[in-house]
């Protein structure tokens, strides 16, 4: 309980010197939305999807190797009103995840602000493999660029 209680005070206060240290114009309304499966990538990357068929690409990169009774289907996006911010962090232990906290536009670009949330050392999740976190978000569209501002979260482990 007292663990809970201090991850969401650290959240907190990340997400104010977050907002403190910034100009934001404008807080995005956003989408997340969660992929069958992170792209397996040892280095940071980002992109910006802007049609259909590159969606649907990237989607159904995701779903190739996913043996599933119900087929993956990627949604139908009105990309002359919306586009897709998705990244990720590279490699990382088991474990680790990446949770979007807010979505902000600034004056010359867009923030994701994602919190990277990872095992702590006590957590024995090293035997397991790698990790590949990925965040993937639906906003309005913007000629913008963007860029992930990540905090970090240390899981403690009983």
């Amino acid at each position: 309980m007292k663990i809970l209680i201090c991850k969401k005070i650290i959240l907190l206060l990340l997400m104010m010197v977050t907002l403190s240290t910034s100009h934001a114009s404008d807080l995005f309304s956003h989408t997340v939305i969660t992929l069958p499966d992170d792209p397996v990538t040892e280095e940071p990357w980002k992109k910006t999807i802007n049609t259909q068929e590159d969606w649907e690409s990237f989607f159904y990169a995701r779903t190739a190797h996913i043996f599933s009774l119900q087929p993956f289907i990627a949604m139908e996006i009105d990309f002359n009103t919306y586009h897709v911010l998705t990244g990720g962090l590279g490699e990382k232990p088991f474990g680790s995840s990446l949770s979007v906290e807010q979505v902000i536009e600034m004056d010359n670009e867009i923030h994701v602000v994602v919190l990277d949330i990872q095992p702590g050392l006590d957590c024995g999740v090293d035997i397991f493999g790698p990790a590949y976190p990925s965040a993937t978000v639906l906003v309005k569209k913007s000629n913008k660029p963007f860029k992930f501002i990540v905090s970090q979260l240390i899981e403690q482990c009983p």
